[in-house]
């Protein structure tokens, strides 16, 4: 019985990967996304993405979240998505250069019946007092052809402004707004226990994956948003390395997860996913295939047993030696002008997600000072606070090189 019922999941598994990669020949072979859906909704078999409650909000959240394309120029992707119930959007004011809000406005004038189904999370990057918020917000709104969003986020990178609360509240108050809360690439230890002193956090989007997961700590922080009734989106699930390196522990996971009838990638998706205090992974989900891929890791009935994340715990001891967790301790020991973690992260999408464009865009944003002595500065005292033993001045100076 027990082969019976996994032999069933395959199948099932095959059926969504089948579809959606007829959906992959129709949008490379210029069917429009209309037929496209259409064709979709001929097969009432196929599954859409579940979907899960954001925190105490009560609003159901599809567990795949979109990330923040140039959706000017990737509208069938993003109507496909929304075929297969991908309707969780994340985007910003500052991503693709305000191309990806733009994008989504684009397509909510072509469909606006869809905006009701859609969950659009956007942030207010940069902005860190309450009339820089404000425009932003009232931009993101005009880009999108919207006159609210789910949920408005700002960086806790960048501190929380004064008044945020009482500005948050305002947006609420005129309906602009659902749901509030911060995002952040760094460490989950001050975010999560600022956000839950303040009292009035809805949403907080951190990095969450396999490496993390292994983590007392992180652990007891995801299940202290639970308590609060904080909603989690989770970001950084592939835990990309900033080199890129194929360990030998990489190869025998990529192996065992194929026997088992998924890809490395997707079981990475399956292993935050197992974690049901994790509204949805947000991710790059940059093509069709990417799409399928990670849609068939939240449909299929295939899940991973307590030998499967056995896998992922060897994996993540050796792949942590090349993955900057965001901890913030070099910022501690250089101060946070040295941005150590920030070009860390742009290494990461040279490197690991191919995305040179962004990365060297992003790198071009840093102080023009701080670029011109980042090769030659000393980071011995970043490197010694290190627990991963990053080797950090190294990975300093090929960044002046090849993001330069």
């Amino acid at each position: 019985m027990k082969n019976r019922d996994k032999n069933m999941d395959r199948r099932t598994f095959l059926k969504t990967t089948g579809i959606v990669g007829g959906a992959s020949f129709a949008v490379s072979s210029g069917l429009t996304s209309n037929a496209l859906a259409s064709e979709q909704a001929k097969d009432t078999s196929i599954k859409a993405v579940p979907t899960r409650i954001m925190g105490k909000s009560g609003i159901p959240v599809s567990i795949l979240s979109f990330g923040g394309l140039d959706w000017s120029t990737n509208q069938n992707l993003l109507r496909l998505g929304f075929t297969m119930g991908v309707t969780m959007w994340d985007t910003s004011d500052r991503y693709q250069n305000g191309k990806s809000e733009l994008g989504i406005g684009e397509y909510f004038g072509k469909h606006p019946e869809d905006r009701q189904k859609v969950f659009i999370s956007t942030k207010a990057t940069e902005a860190t007092d309450p009339a820089q918020i404000t425009a932003a917000l009232d931009q993101s709104l005009e880009r999108m052809k919207t006159d609210y969003v789910d949920l408005y986020m700002l960086s806790m990178m960048k501190g929380v402004p004064t008044g945020a609360k009482e500005l948050m509240e305002k947006f609420k108050k005129e309906g602009k707004v659902k749901l509030v809360g911060f995002s952040s690439h760094l460490g989950n230890d001050q975010v999560v226990a600022q956000s839950i002193a303040m009292g009035w956090v809805d949403v907080l989007m951190i990095t969450y994956n396999y490496i993390l997961m292994q983590k007392d700590q992180i652990r007891k922080q995801i299940d202290d948003c639970a308590k609060a009734g904080i909603g989690l989106i989770a970001i950084k699930s592939q835990a990309k390395t900033h080199d890129a390196k194929e360990t030998p522990e990489a190869l025998a996971a990529t192996q065992y997860f194929m026997e088992k009838g998924c890809t490395l990638e997707q079981a990475k998706i399956k292993a935050v996913l197992s974690d049901e205090r994790i509204a949805s992974v947000c991710s790059d989900i940059t093509s069709v295939t990417i799409l399928k891929d990670n849609v068939a890791a939240a449909i299929d009935n295939l899940k991973l047993s307590s030998r499967d994340l056995s896998v992922f715990k060897t994996l993540a001891e050796a792949e942590s030696r090349h993955y900057c967790q965001g901890c913030g301790k070099c910022l501690a020991a250089m101060g946070n002008a040295s941005r150590i973690p920030d070009v860390m992260r742009y290494m990461m999408y040279y490197n690991s997600y191919g995305d040179r464009d962004r990365a060297r865009g992003l790198y071009r944003e840093l102080p023009e000072d701080l670029r011109k002595c980042l090769a030659s500065r000393d980071y011995s005292l970043a490197e010694s606070a290190c627990p991963h033993g990053l080797r950090i001045g190294k990975i300093m100076r090929e960044a002046s090189t090849l993001l330069a």
